[in-house]
């Protein structure tokens, strides 16, 4: 743990020009989240030693106390050398240790060739002084035996306690979940979260998990054929935008809807009575009816209205560091207009790197289960009520033009929330009674907001997060399923598109692209995207699955399986070649997202 802090000082010290501007309470915040996963690896690298030095005790033969102590100077050597790497590498590239690094240790001389000498030097002598000091402060550690020679019942309890201990540091500790990297993830300023993240944990964690994709797994066309067809709709001159607003730069409250679903709502042809304060908003905004999520977890919708970035088949952008740290961000953006960024959520917000992810994307502040006190709550965080009745408390006090996030989760599965809404029964009544839950707690919140003096000048976007395949179990792969609510309200709304549907067709990933053209702000870098509101546009849906993807126009579906090869959904069996063009698009954007996932590990 000495040895983890005084490393952790000397990256911080080499990094002392990326902590302009950064408060001291900061830099002490980044050593006191770094504890655990410094205590995670120190339990990892003594696992083996404090093995081997049982089994010295009990055989009583010194030979394996040697080894013990030998296995602890190379780690001390290893750690050494990751932390002169990791202070090189946040030099050059921003980061610590990730596995394009060490792809490059194939190729010494090349790696050698590009250092510069001194800076090549200065490292290496830093390591061979950490070493060194290390080693004689080791020395101090007495490993011969008969330092260790006890009772039996002494040597039994060590052999259970001691790697016990170790296991449960390894760990992070006794709580549920092991310890990830998320943990180390809690400030907007990457040298910061880099700083907590413990490099030896890190390098450990890259070699052992092996690479998702070395190659791409969907080449269907030509690189440059799937570019040019990918990007084709995009071209658009010239722009048809329209403008929606009745203030130049308004706020914008976004409110996520956990798992709802266009079956639920009745103007979108769906069930009625499940969301009516819904369907009644409807009449105060502009409706979307035909909209489509990325994908059917969370953090898939996340990313993709946040940065723009589709949902993957096999893979999870998110859970991925070195990755996610590398898409565009829509706060970052609005960040450089004078917005204010804040994320509510009344659960755990470090579930699936979320923590992580919204701090690389700039948010100011991030709300979770410890902000405010919880009266009632179920398994994934604290109802609905709550957390709309906190943000109204809270927002009070945020500058204008502030941008919110509100993340709901009391209809999150398996729909057990003891809420009593009139719908008794199995699981696709459950769904309909959280639903209705979260709908009535819906309502009940923007007729307060209404109240409030920022609402007048307040952009308010209701969309889900993804859909469900309740309440009329849906195929997870279909079109229905993905289907979702999108409508968009608030005193900042012009007038004329009250009550309004809008037909054109959508996706998740263009929720960013449309909001900075309404702020008229720079969309450069949101490439998956199309501004929902310019007609010379060509707008399509595009989600996908594992092994597979669909895609939907306005006279056309078509899902695809990848591993089979084959169509699965077809929406009209008598336009072949709008499939033939549909497929043949899908295809191409499928190829160019793993294309760009795998090329953000180069």
């Amino acid at each position: 743990m000495l040895v983890f802090l005084v490393q952790r000082l000397l990256f911080l010290a080499a990094a002392m020009g990326k902590l302009e501007g950064i408060a001291w309470s900061g830099i002490l915040l980044a050593n006191g989240k770094a504890l655990p996963m410094d205590l995670s690896a120190t339990g990892y690298l003594l696992l083996l030693p404090v093995v081997l030095m049982l089994v010295a005790v009990l055989s009583g033969r010194a030979v394996f106390a040697h080894v013990s102590r030998i296995l602890v100077v190379v780690f001390l050597v290893l750690a050494a050398v990751i932390n002169v790497v990791d202070i090189g590498l946040f030099d050059a590239w921003g980061t610590k240790v990730v596995r394009k690094a060490l792809g490059y240790l194939a190729y010494p001389k090349e790696v050698i060739g590009i250092v510069r000498p001194i800076h090549a030097a200065a490292l290496i002598a830093l390591a061979g002084v950490q070493v060194f000091l290390f080693e004689r402060l080791l020395r101090r550690i007495d490993f011969r035996l008969h330092r260790f020679h006890g009772s039996a019942y002494k040597a039994g309890l060590a052999m259970l306690v001691a790697p016990a201990l170790c296991v449960l540091a390894a760990r992070g500790g006794p709580q549920d979940l092991p310890i990830d990297k998320s943990w180390s993830y809690f400030s907007r300023h990457p040298v910061l979260n880099l700083a907590a993240l413990n490099g030896v944990w890190n390098t450990l964690e890259i070699a052992v998990q092996p690479a998702e994709f070395e190659t791409q797994p969907y080449a269907f066309m030509p690189q440059a054929e799937a570019e040019a067809v990918m990007h084709a709709g995009a071209r658009r001159v010239p722009s048809q935008h329209r403008s929606i607003l009745r203030v130049e730069r308004p706020n914008i409250l976004m409110v996520f809807l956990e798992s709802w679903t266009a079956d639920i709502i009745e103007p979108l042809g769906g069930d009625s009575g499940v969301a009516p304060e819904f369907t009644a908003l409807c009449q105060e905004g502009l409706l979307f009816h035909d909209f489509y999520s990325t994908g059917f977890r969370t953090e898939q919708g996340l990313c993709a209205m946040i940065s723009g970035f589709p949902s993957q088949p096999t893979t999870t952008i998110i859970r991925k560091y070195g990755k996610f740290d590398r898409l565009p961000s829509l706060v970052r953006r609005a960040d450089s207009a004078g917005y204010h960024a804040t994320y509510w959520y009344a659960g755990d917000v470090a579930f699936a790197n979320t923590r992580a992810y919204l701090e690389a994307m700039g948010f100011d502040r991030v709300h979770d289960e410890n902000s405010f006190p919880i009266r009632q709550r179920t398994r994934w965080g604290a109802y609905d009520e709550e957390l709309f009745d906190f943000h109204l408390k809270e927002a009070r006090k945020d500058p204008e033009p502030f941008f919110h996030v509100v993340m709901t989760s009391t209809s999150h599965e398996p729909f057990d929330a003891p809420v009593e809404e009139g719908f008794r029964g199995g699981e696709p009544q459950r769904y309909r009674n959280t639903v209705h839950y979260t709908d009535r707690m819906l309502g009940r919140f923007l007729r307060k907001a209404k109240n409030e003096p920022w609402y007048d000048r307040t952009l308010i976007v209701v969309v889900a997060d993804h859909g469900h395949y309740l309440p009329h179990n849906r195929q997870h792969h279909s079109a229905a399923r993905h289907r979702i609510p999108f409508l968009i309200t608030g005193g900042a709304l012009d007038p004329q598109f009250r009550g309004k549907v809008e037909r054109t067709v959508g996706c998740h990933v263009d929720l960013p692209v449309t909001l900075l053209a309404q702020l008229g702000l720079s969309t450069d870098g949101f490439e998956w995207g199309r501004d929902l509101f310019d007609s010379a546009a060509t707008h399509r849906a595009f989600w996908t699955f594992d092994e597979g993807f669909g895609t939907a126009d306005s006279v056309q579906t078509v899902v695809y399986d990848a591993l089979g090869k084959r169509i699965i959904e077809l929406r009209d069996s008598t336009r072949m070649n709008d499939r033939d063009r549909l497929l043949h698009e899908g295809q191409a954007r499928l190829q160019v997202l793993l294309d760009r996932y795998i090329e953000f590990d180069q």
